[in-house]
């Protein structure tokens, strides 16, 4: 949801835990700012999922014609309110790299824009409501990938009860686990350890109902 905000009466607002309204101005010095709700929700999964220190917003909303001026287009995500680019700072205050950011948005599964602004620390990311990877760096070529693209190995994880590799257990990997222990499905490499949640050996819809209660937060 979009919504819109006074830059001189909400300014110092709190969206979230971590971010004000006044991050998110156009630097035209415009008191309108569009902001989604759903960007801010990805902008908090990033930082928890980074364990940053903060992340800076070095481009939020944008007039239409401030877009234009700063090589935008004036019907551009950020004139909807929809984008941010940013910089994230790790806990020693150092940045981290686009490279690294990339590849984090990707490990939250983010199915919106994310654009390597360039290739030391800036990252654009948006709620567009579909999935759009490209590199600015190179002709904004895209990729369904960051981890391919860049040639980083994706880590594995092995979280009891995940399955998909995505670092969390949900009700989607209990379901692939009980598919499994009836031969619906076809489990192999580190999937298959991690759906014997409760490791004896085998996959048994035991596996998926405790995969189930991790998912449902109980423990």
């Amino acid at each position: 949801m979009v919504k819109t905000y006074s830059l001189k009466t909400d300014g110092s607002k709190f969206l979230s835990k971590h971010f004000q309204v006044r991050e998110f101005a156009c630097k035209d010095g415009s008191d309108k700012i569009l902001i989604n709700t759903d960007l801010i929700d990805v902008l908090e999964m990033l930082f928890t999922h980074l364990n940053c220190k903060a992340i800076n917003i070095t481009s939020g909303y944008r007039t239409p014609s401030h877009s234009v001026k700063v090589g935008g287009y004036s019907t551009d995500q950020h004139t909807k309110g929809n984008a941010a680019d940013i910089t994230c700072k790790k806990q020693d205050g150092s940045l981290f790299s686009s490279n690294e950011i990339c590849c984090a948005l990707e490990d939250i599964n983010h199915m919106g824009g994310v654009g390597r602004i360039n290739k030391t620390h800036s990252v654009h990311v948006d709620v567009r409501g579909k999935k759009c990877w490209f590199d600015e760096t190179n002709g904004e070529k895209t990729c369904t990938s960051w981890y391919t693209y860049l040639g980083i190995k994706k880590p594995v994880s092995t979280v009891k009860g995940d399955v998909d590799g995505d670092g969390k257990v949900t009700a989607s990997d209990a379901r692939k686990i009980l598919r499994a222990s009836s031969n619906l499905e076809k489990l192999t490499g580190q999937a298959a350890k991690n759906a014997d949640v409760n490791g004896d050996g085998k996959i048994t819809p035991t596996d998926a109902r405790y995969a189930l209660r991790k998912a449902s937060g109980v423990k």
